[in-house]
């Protein structure tokens, strides 16, 4: 039985496709909550890097310098794999796949209030996460349309080209000699 076993022809498995690498940022214990960084980052979520930081740039939400830096860190991260371990990654096709913010520890302070009593104010920390990987950039509409339309409009001419190669010459009509009037 086991002999048997052992000698049945062994299948070969597909080879899985090849796992594209993610490069990731963390900033850990940002002075900001994470309700006001969420408002930022779910800007960015799924955005190419160089949309992602015109984005960041222009925003005026205070957690938009943080989540500048830390998506060109991201980058940085990214650019450094890619030449140490000399990956066949295109930068200019690097995505935010992965933009998450997680609640951090809550410090928590007291204030004088009325009549003397305190009053606890909590003051919020958050964990930002980035990952970057690279995709095929995605075409808008109007791009496509006018690829498309340059497409037919090739193909179209391809085939008249091959009907008109097809066809014998035609015969070349015979000039006429011209009668001059006096």
């Amino acid at each position: 039985m086991a002999d048997a076993a052992s000698t049945a022809p062994k299948t070969e498995t597909p080879a899985a496709p090849a796992i594209k690498p993610r490069f990731t940022a963390k900033l850990r214990y940002a002075r900001i909550s994470a309700r006001k960084m969420r408002y930022v980052v779910d800007l960015v979520r799924g955005k190419d890097y160089n949309s992602a930081i015109s984005i960041l740039r222009s925003c005026s939400k205070r957690g938009a310098p943080f989540c500048k830096k830390l998506l060109e860190s991201a980058f940085g991260n990214a650019t450094h794999q890619i030449n140490e371990q000399q990956l066949e990654v295109d930068v200019n096709k690097l995505h935010v796949v992965e933009a998450r913010v997680d609640p951090g520890p809550i410090i928590k302070r007291w204030r004088a209030s009325s009549q003397r009593r305190p009053t606890m104010i909590k003051k919020r920390l958050c964990h930002v996460i980035f990952a970057l990987e690279e995709r095929d950039l995605k075409e808008s509409r109007a791009e496509r349309s006018k690829r498309q339309k340059q497409d037919r409009q090739r193909q179209a001419a391809a085939q008249k080209a091959a009907a008109k190669k097809d066809q014998p010459p035609a015969p070349a009509a015979e000039a006429k000699p011209k009668e001059e009037k006096k």
